[in-house]
C-alpha cells in the first residue's frame, strides 16, 4: 500500500493555469490520470465546459483527448494556458421551489392526474435497460402478446415473462408523479442473462451495459424465443423450440422477434481474387440494421446505404484459404418496425476501452427504404402505393365535388328572387363572357400524358401481379415508408460508461423523454439536438414503425 501511495506521490505535480486575465497558481495534475480528469477540475475553477477548453503549452501544442501527460513532458511548476469561453452562471429560479409535502391537497390531487407516464427507478447502472424497455412497451403488438401468454416454457423462462408483463401493466397504470420499481424484473433478467449480472471490481455494484445488446436480447432470447404474434384470443406461447419459416422467406422464422422486427436480405458474394468461385446468393436475417460511420458519414439513409455493401474476407472453397469479397446487400422483407443502431463506439487500444464516436449524424422522421429494396419488393411497393394515390386522389375529388355542391346551394338559397331585370343582366354578364372551349378543342390538350401515365400505372401493377406475393404477413411495411417514434441516447465517453435515456414520440408536436424515473415533455424540434457533435445526448438507436400512408399528415 505504502508503495502505491507513493507512486500517486511521485505522479502528481503542481501546475499553473492561465486562462484569459486570470491565473490559477498549484493546480494538482496526476500524469497518470486522463486528460479528461484534469479538464473536469478546470471546469469546476472556470466554467469552461469539457468539449470547448483547449489546452496549450506543451510539446506539440495542444493536448488532445487520450495523450500522455508523461510523453508530453509536463513539468513541475510549468504553465499550461486554458482557452475557451465559459458557460453562463444559472440564475436563481424566479419563482421559489414548492414542495409537494408544502403543498394543499388539492393541488397534490392535480399533480396525479399528470398524462406523462411513470418512469423507472435505476437500480444501480440500469439506465440501459430502462430506456430499452420504455421504447419497447410502446410497440402495441409486444403489450398483447404479453398480456397472451399462458405460461409454457421452464421455470426460469415464466419467471421472465411473468415478470416483465407485470412491470407492463405497472407502467401502463403510472404516472409520471410515482416512478415504478422494476426491482422483480431486473432480479429475473439477470438470473436469465448473467452477461447484465457483471459487477465491478470488489463488487461495488453492477457495471454499466450497452443498451444496443440489451435490446437485442429483449428482441432474439425473449420475444424471437418465447412468444409468437398474437392472433385472436388464442395464446402467444410459441408451440416448439423451432416454428416455420415466414410465408416466402426463407430465414426468418414465425416468432415475435422475427415477425416485429426481422428484416431479410438477399446477399450477393463475388470473390475479388483470380480462380475465386463464381458469384453466389444466399438469404440472411438481421433485426437492428447498422448505421456505420466514418469521416464522410453525415446522415443515416446514406450510413446504411454504404453498410449494405462492403469488401471482406471469408473462406474461399475454391482457393481453400481466406480471400477477398465484395459482398452486396437488398432488403427482401420489410417489417413493420425497424431499428437501426448507430456504431459509435469503436476500441482504443491506447486506453483499453471502446471510444465513442462524436461525429453529428442527422436522421430523418420518415425514412424511405424503397430504393434498398429488391426489384420484387419495390415492383410490390410500387404497386401498392399507386393504389393509395388513386384512392387519395378519388377522396380529394369527391371532397371538392361535395365542398362546391354545398357552396352553389348556399349561394341559390342567399341569392334575390329573379325578376326580368335580373334576368336581362343575366343574360348580358353571359353574352360578355368568353366561350369555354368545347370538348373537341381540348381532346389533345392533356389526354396524351394522361394516357401515358395511364400505362405506366398498369405496367407497375402487371408488374407486381406477375411477381406474385413477396409480403411474409399482413403486418408488413408495404408502402416502404418508416416514421421515427422512438430514440435511445447515450450521453458519455465510453461505453463502459455514460447514461443511457429514451425518447418515445407522443404526437407531431411533442415527445416524451424518460430519463429512469423522471419524465418530461419537450417539443418535437429539439430531436435534432441528438444528432451528436459533444458531450449531450446523441443517438445510439433509431426506432422506425411502418406507415400506412404516403405521408406523416395523412397518418
Amino acid at each position: 500500500r505504502l508503495a502505491f501511495l507513493l507512486q500517486i506521490y511521485m505522479s502528481t505535480i503542481n501546475v499553473t493555469v492561465k486562462w484569459g486575465k486570470k491565473k490559477f497558481e498549484a493546480v494538482e495534475l496526476d500524469k497518470s490520470a486522463p486528460v479528461d480528469l484534469f479538464k473536469a477540475q478546470l471546469f469546476a475553477l472556470t466554467n469552461v465546459p469539457v468539449e470547448r477548453q483547449k489546452i496549450m503549452g506543451v510539446k506539440g501544442g495542444t493536448v488532445k483527448d487520450g495523450a500522455d501527460w508523461e510523453a508530453l513532458g509536463v513539468k513541475q511548476g510549468q504553465v499550461l494556458m486554458l482557452m475557451g469561453s465559459a458557460e453562463a452562471v444559472p440564475e436563481a429560479p424566479a419563482e421559489k421551489t414548492i414542495f409537494v409535502e408544502d403543498m394543499p391537497a388539492v393541488d397534490v390531487a392535480a399533480l396525479t392526474a399528470s398524462k406523462n407516464p411513470g418512469g423507472l427507478t435505476n437500480l444501480g447502472n440500469t439506465c440501459y435497460l430502462n430506456s430499452s424497455l420504455q421504447v419497447m412497451i410502446r410497440i402495441p403488438e409486444v403489450s398483447l402478446a404479453l398480456q397472451k401468454y399462458a405460461g409454457t416454457g421452464g421455470e426460469s423462462e415464466k419467471a421472465l415473462l411473468f415478470a416483465m408483463r407485470e412491470l407492463v401493466g405497472e407502467l401502463e397504470r403510472s404516472n409520471a408523479t410515482q416512478e415504478v420499481r422494476p426491482f422483480k424484473f431486473v432480479s429475473v433478467f439477470r438470473q436469465n442473462f448473467p452477461m447484465f449480472a457483471q459487477q465491478a471490481e470488489g463488487g461495488r455494484g453492477f457495471v454499466q451495459q450497452d443498451a444496443q445488446e440489451c435490446w437485442s436480447t429483449l428482441v432474439t432470447n425473449v420475444l424471437a424465443q418465447r412468444l409468437k404474434l398474437p392472433d385472436g384470443g388464442a395464446p402467444s406461447d410459441l408451440d416448439n423450440a423451432s416454428p416455420p419459416l415466414l410465408p416466402h422467406q426463407q430465414e426468418l422464422r414465425d416468432n415475435l422477434g422475427d415477425a416485429l422486427f426481422g428484416v431479410e436480405k438477399v446477399t450477393r458474394y463475388a470473390c475479388a481474387e483470380a480462380g475465386g468461385e463464381e458469384p453466389y446468393e444466399k438469404r440472411e436475417k438481421d433485426t437492428v440494421l447498422k448505421c456505420h460511420i466514418n469521416e464522410k458519414t453525415a446522415h443515416l439513409y446514406t450510413a446504411v446505404e454504404a453498410s449494405l455493401s462492403e469488401s471482406i474476407e471469408k473462406h474461399s472453397a475454391a482457393l481453400g484459404r481466406e480471400a477477398l469479397f465484395d459482398k452486396t446487400e437488398q432488403i427482401a422483407r420489410l417489417p413493420p418496425y425497424l431499428a437501426v443502431n448507430f456504431v459509435r463506439f469503436q476500441y482504443r487500444k491506447d486506453t483499453e476501452k471502446r471510444a465513442k464516436i462524436l461525429r453529428p449524424i442527422s436522421f430523418p422522421d420518415v425514412l424511405d427504404v424503397r430504393n434498398l429494396c429488391t426489384k420484387e419488393l419495390q415492383a410490390n411497393i410500387a404497386s401498392h402505393n399507386n393504389r393509395l394515390e388513386e384512392a387519395r386522389d378519388k377522396a380529394a375529388a369527391d371532397k371538392a365535388s361535395a365542398d362546391k355542391a354545398a357552396a352553389d346551394k348556399a349561394a341559390a338559397a342567399a341569392a334575390p328572387a329573379d325578376t326580368g331585370e335580373h334576368t336581362l343582366a343575366g343574360a348580358a354578364a353571359l353574352a360578355a363572357k368568353p366561350a369555354e372551349p368545347t370538348p373537341m378543342e381540348t381532346e389533345g390538350a392533356g389526354s396524351s400524358g394522361e394516357a401515358d401515365r395511364s400505362k405506366a400505372v398498369e405496367e407497375i401493377h402487371a408488374e407486381a401481379a406477375r411477381i406474385g406475393p413477396v409480403h411474409a404477413l399482413e403486418c408488413d411495411n408495404r408502402t416502404g415508408q418508416y416514421e421515427l417514434f422512438g430514440i435511445i441516447t447515450h450521453q458519455g465517453r465510453t461505453a463502459e460508461g455514460g447514461h443511457y435515456v429514451a425518447w418515445v414520440k407522443r404526437d407531431a408536436k411533442t415527445w416524451l423523454v424518460f430519463d429512469d424515473e423522471t419524465v418530461a415533455e419537450v417539443d418535437a424540434p429539439r430531436i435534432k439536438e441528438l444528432y451528436g457533435g459533444g458531450d449531450w445526448h446523441i443517438a445510439y438507436m433509431c426506432l422506425y414503425r411502418k406507415m400506412e400512408t404516403l405521408s406523416l399528415e395523412e397518418e
